[in-house]
Parts: structure tokens; sequence; C-alpha cells
């Protein structure tokens, strides 16, 4: 069964006395008392409903209070009657014993009769500072520093100080280190002999140390000029600054130059001033300067430039060429180097030595030889093929010498002197020592030649002539004739071996005449033939010809060609000692004549080839076959006057050929 509301007294007893009233007024009071009902059960819901939000409330303002990092007090009549977790821990006394006594107990002794000083008067309206700093004592006897806040407030109807203190040891001990590390920086800064200062945005002095005043002659009391441009030599060098100075803050850069500037007194002096901004995100803050005095350092570069201009006009005036290398690199050269080797200064200057030299390799095994003897001795002196701009090769005589001791990478000192000349003059001194040296072993072999070749023949006719002075009454007429063909022959010889001993003077002296004429090729060839087998009717080799027909009409010197040619034939023939076969053969090849003469005799030895054409020259192999050593010579020679070549291959003991190609 649904209960029904319960009906107010009140509305009873307007109920009881509505008896007599008729329906539709009874039915208007009982609805007027539904309505009232409803507004008291209304009222009543939204009662319930604020005291629970103030209890919500209380509990947040709790929660807050309890939970935050400050510790929070309420002190009334000397006696701590609310504290926080956080003021337990901060003064190191359980929360349970924290209200059990006085809020003096941690305090420091020293700092107490501040506090009660202050609370006296907040106590008596005077206006108090509300935040200071004090010392607790913890029960270790540590002293711990606090920060406080102190509000006076009602508490129950009196007045309490309402108290909130934070732990602040870390900061304090960070504060005290910065004073310290403050200190010792102003006193580095203050000390320093660097000048050094801190300017506004506009210009003005923040601070600046006793090295600043000292450097333009302030006194300790004095102030800083009001027109800078006094400081500097002239107004035209302060703008220049100036505007120098700004272009480098714009663009974020440090500002650094060599300043001439002006003390004081008037006294030039030279610094070397840096500036940049304190912050480069916050230009409002100004700008540090370091400035220090260079003077001296500017009275030796000075004196050094003086110096070292008048050694660079001394080395250039030298004789030599003088240069300064790094790892090979030329860093410095004087004129005369410069003249030297052909190349303008802006091109030798960074240029590595690879310029002097022909190809890679002799650069490199230069080098080699060039550091090792760096390295061992600290010097090197030599000679060197090296070559100019334009090609010119040039004998130059180099002398280097470490800067540091054995230490070429450091930088090394060359001096080059062109001994070209010299060299010439040294090259035709040993080529005169080698002509005169061949010309004693051409005299030595001559008078050995000559002493054989002229003995032979000699005693040959002698022993003749003594053969018919004492026996020719008594000798057959047949031998008579072959003892005077005998001398004959003799005289032949040696008349030959005159004429080609006259023949090679006359090419040495270059008086050897060239008549090139028209002559008939083939019928000089087989003349030529012809003599050389009636020359040697002995002989036990075999000759062939190879002639063509129909040859071309040449222009030749018959007798220099004969004398090729027979001398050719002749040791062909000669050197054939155990027979075989001689050939003789001529041939044509677009306009040029190739004359072959091959046999099939003793050879020469692969040593002696170099040697074959000089003059006296004979070979090792030849034993006692008859000869001069001259005739290949004048051969050579022949063969060049005529714009040809000769050419020889042989194989010792088996083959030998000539090629003559005109």
């Amino acid at each position: 069964m649904k209960k029904m509301p319960r009906i107010p007294l009140s509305h009873s007893r307007d109920l009881m006395q509505a008896q007599g009233a008729s329906p539709e007024q009874l039915m208007g009071i009982v609805e007027t008392m539904e309505l009232e009902r409803q507004r008291l059960a209304e009222a009543l819901q939204a009662s319930r409903l604020s005291v629970q939000e103030l209890r919500q409330s209380q509990e947040h303002y709790r929660t807050v209070v309890e939970h935050v990092n400050e510790g929070v007090v309420v002190i009334r009549d000397q006696k701590v009657v609310y504290a926080n977790a956080r003021a337990a821990a901060i003064v190191d006394i359980p929360m349970e014993e924290i209200k059990q006594i006085g809020f003096l107990h941690r305090i420091h002794p020293d700092d107490q009769a501040l506090v009660l000083e202050r609370q006296r008067q907040r106590l008596a309206g005077e206006d108090v500072p509300s935040r200071y700093e004090l010392r607790l004592v913890l029960s270790n006897g540590e002293v711990r520093w606090v920060g406080i806040s102190v509000t006076l407030v009602p508490w129950d109807g009196e007045p309490a100080f309402l108290v909130f203190f934070s732990d602040i040891d870390d900061r304090r001990r960070l504060e005290k280190k910065l004073r310290n590390t403050l200190q010792e920086r102003e006193t580095v800064l203050e000390n320093s002999l660097v000048g050094i200062a801190f300017l506004s945005p506009d210009g003005g002095f923040r601070w600046a140390n006793r090295a600043m005043a000292k450097l333009y002659g302030l006194d300790a009391s004095a102030s800083a000029p009001s027109d800078w441009s006094t400081l500097f030599v002239s107004r035209e060098d302060y703008l220049r600054v100036i505007e120098d100075i700004r272009t480098c803050m714009r663009a974020g850069n440090p500002f650094q130059q060599d300043l001439q500037m002006r003390k004081l007194d008037g006294t030039l002096f030279w610094v070397t001033a840096t500036g940049k901004p304190v912050s480069a995100l916050d230009k409002a803050q100004g700008t540090v300067w370091a400035v220090m005095d260079i003077t001296p350092r500017k009275a030796l570069e000075d004196a050094l430039a003086k110096a070292s201009s008048e050694r660079e006009a001394i080395f250039n005036s030298a004789l030599v060429g003088i240069t300064f290398n790094v790892k090979r690199h030329m860093q410095w050269v004087n004129d005369k180097y410069v003249e030297m080797t052909g190349y303008p200064r802006e091109m030798l200057v960074g240029s590595s030595t690879r310029i002097f030299y022909t190809d890679d390799e002799v650069h490199a095994r230069d080098g080699k030889v060039t550091r090792e003897a760096l390295i061992r001795d600290g010097m090197y002196v030599g000679e060197r093929l090296l070559r100019r701009r334009n090609g010119d090769v040039f004998w130059a005589q180099l002398s280097g010498r470490c800067i540091f001791d054995r230490h070429p990478d450091a930088g090394v000192i060359w001096t080059l002197l062109d001994i070209t000349e010299r060299r010439n003059a040294d090259n035709n001194i040993r080529a005169a020592l080698a002509r005169e040296k061949e010309l004693n072993d051409l005299r030595t072999r001559f008078v050995s030649m000559t002493s054989h070749e002229f003995r032979t023949p000699l005693a040959a006719i002698l022993s003749a002539s003594e053969l018919l002075r004492d026996y020719e009454d008594r000798m057959p007429a047949v031998e008579k004739k072959e003892i005077l063909a005998n001398i004959g022959a003799g005289v032949q010889r040696m008349t030959d071996m005159l004429n080609r001993v006259l023949l090679l003077g006359q090419v040495d002296a270059h008086m050897l005449e060239f008549r090139p004429q028209q002559i008939d090729l083939i019928a000089l060839c087989e003349s030529i033939v012809a003599q050389a087998r009636a020359q040697q009717p002995k002989a036990t080799c075999a000759v062939t010809t190879r002639f063509p027909d129909g040859a071309p009409a040449s222009l030749f010197d018959p007798n220099l060609l004969r004398h090729v040619l027979e001398n050719l034939l002749s040791n062909a023939i000669k050197y054939s000692v155990h027979g075989g076969l001689v050939t003789f053969s001529v041939s044509f090849e677009l306009d040029r004549t190739v004359f072959k003469v091959a046999d099939q005799g003793i050879g020469i030895p692969p040593d002696e080839m170099p040697h074959l054409f000089e003059s006296f020259h004979r070979a090792s192999n030849v034993g006692a076959i008859q000869g001069t050593g001259l005739g290949l010579a004048i051969v050579k020679n022949a063969v060049e006057l005529h714009g040809g070549q000769i050419t020889v291959e042989s194989k010792l003991g088996h083959s030998t050929c000539f090629t003559v190609t005109i």
C-alpha cells in the first residue's frame, strides 16, 4: 500500500475547520496544503546540499594545507594550535608533540629576540615586514635556514599568527656559493692585466677594472670621459671604429681590432680591443670589452717588419735563388729564384716543386734522396736537372738546410745556383778528355797496327830483295817473277793502308768530299765482285749476287760507294775461313736503295758490336787474319755522307749480315 504523505498539524486544523465547506472548497484546501509540503521538502533538500558542499570545501582546503610544500602553523598565546605535516618535517618534531611545546623551541637562540619583537609589533598594529629569514636548530644540532611569512588572523575569536615557512637551506648555500664565486671573479677581473669593462647599450660604463683605468691614465676617483672620441687619434678613426662595431654587433659577431688610441695625457699607444654582447638575445644588457696594451708588441712587429724588409732586400739582391719550402711546397721566393725559373712569384708561392720536373717518378725519387739526407744530416747539397717555365732545362746546384735541426717537415731554406754553363764546360772538358783518351787509344792501336802491318810486308820485301841480290844469277826466270810479284803485293798492301789512314784523316777533319753523280749501279757492283774474287783467289767460299734487272738511275759518289761495297764484300770473303756462301744483293724500296752483304763466317762477339765502327778496332776472334781496323770506320762515314745508315746482324760462329740503306 502506498504510504500517504503526512499532513502538517496546522493544515489538519485548517482541514477540520473546513469540514462544513463544499467539496470544491475542500479540494482547494488540500491542493494548497500539498504545495506547501513540496516547498518545505525542497528547502530541506537544499539545506542538506549546502552542508555537504561546505564539508567538501573544508576537506579540499585541509588537503591543500596538508600537502603544500611549505610548513603552515597557527600560533596563539605562544602555543602552536595548528600545524601541517610539512611543518613538523621542517622543524624536525613529530606531529603528536608539536602542539605540546612552545613555538620558540626550535628557533635559534640568536633569532628568538627578533621573533618576539616582531610579534609584539604586529599585535600593537605597527608596520612590520611580513617576510624574513631565521634559523632553526634541529634535534641533531644542525642549523637550518627557513624563510617565513607571518600574518595576523582571528582564530576561535582570538588573534593568532598564521605562519608559512619553507626550507631555504639549499638556497642559502647556493647564494653563499654564488657570492663567493662573484667575489672571486670580481677579484680576478679587478686584478687582471687586461682592461675589462661592461658598457650599457648607449656606451656608458657600468663597471671597469683598475687595468682599464690604468690603460687610459684615469684616476680611481675620476669619471670616464664624456666624449670617447678624445681617446682616438682622430675623429675619423673614432667614427670608423664605431661603425665597424655596429656592423659586427648587428651581424652577431664579436668585434676585434688593433687600434691606435690616445691616453688622457695625449700619449699614443696601441691596444687590441675585443667586444661582444653580454647576451645574444637581449641587447639591452650591453656589451663586455677586453682591452690589452700591445704597444711593445707593435714596436717589435715594426722592428721585425723593418728587419724583414731589409733582409728581403738583401735576399732579393742575392745572385742565387732562395726559397723557403714546407713539405716541398714553396712559401717564399726571392727575385733571383723568379728570374731563374721563369715563373711569376704568384705562381710559385704555394706550388709544389713538381713544376720543375719532367715526370712524377724523378720528382719522387729526388724527394726521397733529399729527405733522407735532411733527416740524417739536417742539410743537403747536390745538383739537379730542372725545367723552366718555357720548357728549357738547366742544371742547378741545390743547398738546403732545415730551420729546425733534422726536421724537414718544419721547413727548409734552399739556395739554387744556375750551373748550366759550368756543367757544359765540365762536359766539354770531359768530352775533350775522352777524346784525348780516344786519340791516345787510337795512337796506341795505330802504332800497334802499323808496327804489324808495315813490318810484315817490309820483311817480305826485304827478304825478296836479298834473294834477288844474292841469288839472281842462279834463280830461274819464273821464280824471279814471283819474287817481284810479292814485292809489288807488299808495296800495294802498304799503299792501301796509307790510303785508308789518309782517308780516315780526311773524315776526322771533315774534309772528305762527297760528289754524287749518275752512275750505272749494277755495273759498279759487278766490277766490285770481280775485283774481290781476283784479289782473294784462294778463298774457300762461294760468292753469289742478286742484282735486279733494269735498275733505275741513281745519284751516288762512285768512289765512296765503291769503298763501302768493296770493304764489306772483301771482309765477308776474308772472314769466311771455313767456306760457306757469301751473298751480295741489291734491292729498291720506294725511293731507297738497299745493299746487303751476308756471309756464313766467324761472326762478331755480341759485346764488341758497339765498337764495330770505331777506328783501329778489330774483333777479338779474328786471330791471324790480316786487317787494319780502319775499313768499317770509313764505311760508316761514307754511308752517312750519302744520307743513309748501316746496320749489322751477327751470330757468333755462324753468320754476319751488313745492310746499307741509302
